[in-house]
């Protein structure tokens, strides 16, 4: 279809562009069964992310040279090995804007950013200005709209406020996601790269809001490193695993027993899986409610 770019606005065809990279999904079907299952119709598989008309062929490929960077020489080292120390360069921070502006882009069209404050949304403005002007070598600054990145991976013990959602660790190492989160004065983008976290700064507090994570400009390392985030974020975790479990929920008998059979088809993979090991992870710190909390509030009332 023909329509102005999002990125260099001009008019051009426009290609169907992934919102998160399709990398990603590549990687996760050479890890599992070769499909997914979006949240707003978990009963019928898809092979694929979201995708969305609003970048030209020559962005994309801009963006493809950060994405194949990223995931050679960071994606899949670190999930191949979670001690991986990685020296990057400015493809780094590039490839994390990229993320930002496009999860960004996706709200605004979605709801006019109608969630944030009147102060937010200014500041989500200028941030989509200073991200695309530093995206396309206008600029070689993005000031405070700081990018983050670091690691979640299995939670093997907790003994601290609050309880953990019975499918926590399993959201950790086996789902991609993406959201706008604000609180009154607090703003950022989030997007879960599987077990990687990158957060693009809106609004923020105070500049130790988050510790240890920053992307460095031109250059710096990833490495395993102490890491301050705030509560806010663990509470948000679990959240979000359950909604991710609720969605699963609705999956029929039918879907359960393809899901089976899938795996039944390769049980050696699956049995040195992130996500078997996660499963039994959730089930010696929830016991039963590991399972129950796929299970739907039909099958619950039955309890």
């Amino acid at each position: 279809m023909i329509g102005i770019c999002r990125l260099c606005e001009k008019e051009k065809e426009l290609k169907k562009s992934h919102l998160l990279p399709s990398f990603i999904f590549k990687w996760k079907k050479e890890q599992g069964t070769g499909f997914f299952r979006s949240s707003q119709n978990p009963n019928k598989r898809v092979q694929d992310g979201l995708k969305l008309y609003q970048l030209c062929a020559d962005c994309e490929q801009r963006f493809g040279l950060w994405e194949k960077q990223f995931s050679e020489k960071l994606f899949k080292p670190f999930h191949d090995n979670s001690g991986t120390h990685v020296k990057y360069s400015e493809w780094l921070l590039k490839f994390t804007v990229s993320i930002s502006w496009r999860n960004l882009i996706y709200h605004k069209l979605k709801n006019g950013l109608s969630i944030l404050s009147e102060t937010q949304r200014d500041l989500a403005e200028e941030a989509l200005l200073k991200w695309k002007s530093f995206l396309m070598n206008q600029t070689k600054h993005i000031g405070t709209f700081e990018q983050h990145i670091f690691p979640v991976d299995i939670i093997k013990s907790y003994q601290g406020r609050g309880s953990l959602s019975p499918y926590l660790n399993r959201y950790f190492v086996g789902s991609v996601d993406f959201d706008l989160l604000r609180t009154k004065k607090t703003c950022f983008l989030y997007s879960k790269l599987n077990k990687l976290i990158v957060i693009g700064i809106i609004q923020q507090p105070s500049k130790d809001y988050l510790e240890g994570t920053l992307i460095e400009y031109p250059t710096g390392k990833f490495k395993p490193r102490p890491i301050g985030i705030p509560e806010q974020f663990f509470h948000y975790f679990n959240k979000r695993a359950n909604q991710c479990a609720q969605h699963l929920s609705l999956l029929s008998d039918k879907q359960w027993e393809a899901i089976s059979k899938s795996y039944e088809k390769d049980i050696d993979r699956l049995k040195n899986s992130d996500m078997f090991f996660a499963t039994g992870v959730d089930v010696s710190i929830s016991g039963q409610n590991a399972f129950h909390v796929l299970k739907s509030e039909k099958e619950k009332d039955k309890k």
